[in-house]
């Protein structure tokens, strides 16, 4: 009688480990994921044939943003090999990332992994960091002969910038170019001439709004950046 039970325990034992193994008796991984930092749609990643659309979540109280996490729809196999990457990339920063975002593989505290085989380790983890992109803040000088000038945006200051120099370093009043600290997408920008040259008076204009202020929006980032910033000096 406790033979008969034994083995009935056994045949039991075999059935649940099979049917959690998955098809053919192989063990099967769920593909977890986690995506920080998405505030625009648009991301779509892939992995064995399969497809998740990343939604940007409502931002917390604080203005902080959640994290978005999911697992695929189907569970692969051991031994099946996986690469989570952006729908339709082939290079590292393309395939159907967020408007105006890049998103890479890792975290601050993970490493960049996003592939691999099932089985390697206990569970599939993969971690997606994704920021917005920014954009050159770039301009010229012009007329500019004595030293001291200084232009910044907010409390990005550039270095000072010196006039050009002839073959007999004198200044020739020749056009000098700047550029400032590139500026995230949907960031105001307000450049200014923090420190006059000495001897000169430099008036700015340009950006979005003609005064060097402005926003970093869709048609600067179409232009690559604000490039139109112009100070001259008399």
């Amino acid at each position: 009688m406790k033979s008969s039970l034994a083995r009935t325990a056994l045949a039991l034992a075999a059935t649940v480990t099979l049917a959690s193994c998955g098809a053919g008796g192989k063990a099967t991984f769920p593909v977890n994921v986690t995506v920080l930092g998405v505030v625009y749609p648009g991301l779509v990643l892939t992995t064995n044939g399969m497809d998740h659309a990343v939604t940007p979540p409502a931002k917390n109280a604080d203005g902080t943003i959640p994290n978005v996490a999911f697992a695929f729809p189907k569970e692969i196999e051991y031994g099946e090999v996986y690469d989570v990457v952006p729908k339709g990339q082939s290079t590292t920063y393309d395939g159907q990332l967020p408007a105006h975002q890049d998103c890479q593989a890792g975290s601050t505290n993970v490493p960049a992994v996003k592939s691999g085989t099932a089985g390697q380790l206990a569970k599939i983890d993969i971690y997606y960091t994704c920021s917005i992109r920014s954009y050159a803040l770039n301009g010229k000088v012009l007329g500019l002969t004595t030293t001291g000038l200084v232009i910044g945006n907010g409390s990005n200051s550039s270095a000072p910038i010196a006039p050009t120099l002839d073959t007999n370093n004198k200044p020739t009043g020749a056009e000098v170019g700047f550029a400032l600290s590139p500026v995230p997408y949907a960031t105001t920008y307000g450049v200014k001439i923090v420190t006059q040259p000495t001897g000169q008076t430099c008036t700015l204009t340009g950006g979005a709004n003609g005064n060097g202020a402005g926003t970093m929006d869709d048609l600067a980032e179409t232009a690559g950046g604000v490039t139109n910033l112009v100070v001259t000096c008399k």
